[in-house]
């Protein structure tokens, strides 16, 4: 499998993720399967679901990292590994639910971790200008409605936000989570058009220090 075939295979990961994530959202709700279940076949196999969907993630996020969308310097690196690292915890997380094992520890990981690695992700694929169109702003789409998001469950705002279990006060809505997964989906339709065009040289913003050597 050459380079590009294996990004788009990334990022297909991440789109059926999205899809495979909402699936399991409504039968979730449909059911009341939400955590910490009934420990029925059905609850299972739902929190197996948004198990495999969150490797999806995880794969986009690496694709991402591989197609160097944002530039070759250690910026780019840095930043959407710190955001792989948020998901892993998050994957991490979902491991240790299903052998009933708390993990509040990684939260503050996976919370901070997601806001900087995002965060940085949008500024080092803005910056670079590598990916062009609306596909640039890709994971700037995704970091603004994660913060929306955040910010809505911090001031628990309704219909955005429910009741959640414990430790969390509140969670998003389903149609918030929802649409969440579209922001995903976004950022993986963005890395599968992208793989199949001749990767751009980076823009790198001068700092005049070209001009005083003569360059």
């Amino acid at each position: 499998m050459n380079a590009r075939r294996m990004l788009r295979a990334t990022a297909l990961a991440g789109m059926t993720a999205a899809g495979l994530w909402v699936i399991a959202l409504v039968v979730e709700y449909q059911y009341g399967l939400r955590p910490p279940g009934n420990g029925s076949g059905l609850y299972k196999a739902d929190q197996a679901a948004f198990l495999v969907a969150q490797v999806g993630y995880l794969v986009t996020l690496i694709g991402l990292f591989r197609s160097r969308a944002g530039g070759d310097g250690w910026f780019g690196r840095a930043a959407i590994g710190i955001w792989i690292m948020a998901v892993a915890a998050i994957l991490l997380a979902q491991v240790l639910g299903v052998f009933g094992i708390s993990a509040v520890l990684l939260l503050p990981v996976v919370g901070v971790g997601e806001i900087v690695g995002s965060v940085l992700t949008s500024v080092a694929v803005w910056r670079a200008a590598r990916w062009s169109s609306w596909r640039r702003l890709a994971p700037a789409v995704w970091t603004a409605y994660f913060l929306l998001t955040i910010g809505s469950v911090i001031a628990a705002i309704p219909i955005i936000t429910i009741p959640a279990v414990a430790p969390n006060p509140r969670a998003p809505s389903p149609l918030a989570e929802a649409l969440w997964q579209g922001a995903w989906f976004l950022v993986s339709l963005a890395l599968y058009v992208e793989a199949g065009r001749p990767l751009k040289p980076a823009e790198t913003p001068s700092t005049g220090i070209e001009a005083l050597l003569g360059r």
